[in-house]
């Protein structure tokens, strides 16, 4: 943090640090030091020896975290703030998943940010030699972590997405890489008249619970370059912005050329605002592009791209969450 006082130069000294801040959180989070305090506040030695950490060492971080309110001191005991309950496992919006996701894989791919502007090929794999999903694929653990964190992350936008639109006009809905399933677990709630499909590789399907979906949910195991179920409604929430575009076009291709022309898509993604000014999206869109090559876009930049695959925009619709829903209609294949 920084005053707009501050003369330039040490402004951009000031920024140069904010890793620090992102880094001491991470660490908090792995170490589960929010969950000791959830009973009530402790002090410094009662939290070290709970977090097998060092006393004078662990003071220091968590000193500093008190400036971005992370948490309280007082009497010689820390407690939580509004802000750390999250930190908590049991916090009904708990974070931690998500914090420990993000990993040092992902941090030392960010070292190679500079080599991959230069070669247009991600950061990742520069760093790891290797494409992101082969990397974790190979690190069980890691794998295990990403896993959860996305579930998490995606538990905290699917009531929106359920409540964005009317889905109930369709009698069988696709979600294109839906992974865990927790949209489509949303929409049977919200619409159990409807089939639900879960279409993601066998890799995710057979990893999968059958008794944790409603009845009205097949698993189906697939790809997305093959062939795909027949519905007249298909989703991909959060899959698209993994590829440039070349590799999307493939994708969307290969579902104009399956889909019935009567059928919608539906396109869920972190849509960027076309300003200037700070956003969540415009930061996940460096995470895209280091971990994977991906990228988040505009919603004139998602019209844009997806229109030569086979697709016509018709409309977009605003989530109470960082997601918008954007919906398209196959072009007719003699207009093509």
């Amino acid at each position: 943090m920084y005053s707009q006082m501050e003369k330039p130069h040490v402004q951009l000294a000031i920024m140069s640090r904010w890793y620090v801040a992102s880094r001491a959180l991470h660490a908090i989070a792995k170490l589960g030091v929010a969950n000791h305090l959830a009973s009530g506040p402790k002090n410094i030695d009662e939290l070290a020896k709970a977090t097998a950490t060092k006393p004078e060492w662990l003071d220091r971080v968590l000193k500093f975290l008190i400036s971005y309110d992370l948490f309280h001191y007082d009497n010689g005991v820390y407690s939580l703030t509004e802000l750390s309950k999250p930190l908590c496992d049991n916090d009904p919006h708990s974070v931690r998943d998500v914090l420990c996701m993000v990993d040092d894989s992902w941090w030392q791919a960010f070292s190679q940010l500079d080599v991959s502007l230069k070669t247009g090929k991600p950061a990742f794999e520069i760093q790891h030699r290797d494409d992101f999903f082969s990397f974790l694929a190979k690190h069980p653990e890691k794998q295990h972590n990403f896993d959860r964190g996305m579930a998490k992350l995606s538990s905290y936008d699917e009531a929106a997405i359920s409540s964005a639109f009317d889905f109930s006009i369709f009698s069988t809905i696709v979600d294109m890489g839906g992974g865990r399933g927790g949209l489509l677990n949303s929409l049977s709630k919200d619409y159990p008249q409807i089939n639900a499909i879960l279409f993601d590789t066998p890799a995710v399907i057979r990893q999968l619970n059958t008794d944790a979906f409603a009845q009205n949910i097949t698993l189906q195991e697939g790809d997305f370059f093959a062939a795909i179920p027949k519905a007249d409604a298909y989703i991909f929430k959060g899959v698209l912005h993994d590829f440039n575009d070349e590799m999307m076009h493939q994708i969307l291709k290969n579902c104009a050329r399956q889909m019935p022309e009567n059928a919608t898509l539906f396109i869920v993604e972190q849509v960027m605002p076309d300003d200037d000014k700070p956003h969540p999206n415009k930061t996940m869109d460096l995470v895209m592009m280091v971990l994977l090559g991906g990228r988040q876009r505009t919603l004139s930049e998602w019209q844009k791209s997806i229109e030569p695959t086979g697709f016509r925009f018709k409309n977009s619709y605003p989530t109470q969450s960082l997601f918008t829903l954007m919906e398209f209609k196959p072009i007719p294949e003699r207009e093509r």
